[in-house]
């Protein structure tokens, strides 16, 4: 009786799954009548940390243009700035285990470069965590699934979709 348990649990744990969750704070929203009219030119990273890979920079760039490309439709061109203050990938086995998860943070500012100006600015915070072999499996390319998450946020916050 005692290993069929086991054998529940243990099946339970392979399959188990993953959840996404995203805060922040908005420092200084974008009008949404302005925002429709906005798209996203040039992307900076400014920060970067130092736990990360040598394609960091590329696969954010890639990420980044995606998400913004989907969202931004507009005709008139911002550069988005960003700087990531944190950067924490799952560990696979703790994943297995018990559950670990992918996490983001940083900083998203949108700026008219014609002047210069601010016209948006998000503080964000992503994480994708679980557990489970499914999670292991989902969680392994974190670079790729945080930077997208943290792209979708940007969407969400500066462009409402």
């Amino acid at each position: 009786m005692k290993l069929q348990y086991v054998g529940v649990a243990m099946a339970a744990l392979c399959v188990s799954g993953c959840v996404s969750s995203g805060s922040g704070d908005t420092i200084l929203a974008m009008p949404r009548e302005q925002a429709a009219r906005m798209s996203v030119g040039q992307i900076v990273l400014s920060g970067r940390p130092d736990n990360v890979s040598a394609d960091f920079d590329q696969v954010f760039a890639t990420q980044i243009r995606e998400e913004m490309d989907k969202c931004a439709k507009g005709t008139t061109p911002l550069r988005l700035e960003v700087r990531i203050t944190e950067f924490k990938r799952a560990n696979p086995a703790m994943t297995f285990l018990v559950g670990d998860s992918n996490v983001i943070k940083g900083q998203a500012v949108l700026i008219d470069p014609a002047t210069g100006q601010k016209v948006a600015d998000f503080d964000i915070a992503r994480s994708v965590g679980g557990g489970g072999l499914i999670a292991a499996a989902g969680m392994s390319q974190a670079e790729e699934q945080m930077t997208g998450a943290f792209g979708q946020e940007i969407c969400k916050r500066a462009f409402g979709a």
